[in-house]
């Protein structure tokens, strides 16, 4: 699968996780629903978001993206796939919304590099396979044709094992804290159809990180967002 090359701009060629993008819903009352498809800088990706009750949402998102590469005369395929869940709280006042999240993702990406237990002299093409448990808060305006909203996300991340094509080993090394913040415009297309325009960083807590990761990622999309039906504000 390929998608807008100027995305991969913001990938390393040798990167094995790019953290998806941000699922920010920032309902205001029940029954309100979102579905939203994205081009990333780590693939194609679908959220989907629902307010059980006046204050309790679920939120879901899966993306995959694959790309062939070259680098140092050696042919491979980078892959990247994740999906993740996820149980909120929000609210609002007149001119604000705020929510915050916590969930668990599972995923692997496939990449070439240098990695210590394979190796410190060897280049290879591995695949990681990860969860990650994250939390996420986010804070937002409210209007009604364009938003702005700033997410903090806090997320743990672990690779369980990485394989390459003889041979497979578990990392000794401990999971990875980073931080995620993002900031996040939506803005009424027509209807009930917005686009989105999401940038992140990437941060690790603390220092040294002993795999490839992206640290900016830019997601574009169009979202369906059923709370307009009933409501003239965001």
């Amino acid at each position: 699968m390929h998608y807008i090359p100027i995305l991969l701009l913001f990938v390393s060629c040798s990167t094995v996780y790019v953290p998806n993008t941000r699922n920010t819903p920032l309902f205001r009352e029940q029954g309100e629903a979102q579905i939203s498809g994205y081009i990333t800088s780590g693939g194609l990706e679908a959220q989907g978001a629902y307010a059980l009750t006046d204050h309790l949402a679920v939120i879901g998102s899966y993306v995959y993206g694959s790309q062939k590469n070259t680098y140092k005369n050696t042919d491979y395929d980078w892959k990247n796939s994740f999906g993740e869940v996820g149980l909120g709280y929000f609210n609002r006042s007149r001119g604000a919304r705020y929510e915050v999240f916590v969930g668990y993702g599972i995923g692997q990406g496939t990449s070439l590099d240098q990695y210590s237990f394979f190796g410190l002299n060897n280049t290879v093409v591995a695949t990681g396979k990860r969860s990650r448990l994250f939390i996420q808060p986010s804070i937002g305006t409210n209007n009604r044709d364009f938003n702005i909203a700033f997410t903090p996300r806090l997320a743990y991340v672990d690779f369980s094992e990485f394989s390459t094509s003889s041979a497979t080993t578990k990392p000794k090394y401990s999971g990875q804290l980073f931080v995620d913040p993002a900031i996040t415009t939506k803005f009424r297309l027509a209807g009930n159809l917005h686009g989105i325009f999401q940038l992140g960083l990437t941060v690790p807590i603390p220092g040294e990180v002993y795999y490839k990761y992206s640290a900016m990622q830019v997601a574009l999309g169009i979202q369906i967002d059923t709370g307009g039906l009933r409501t003239r504000v965001y």
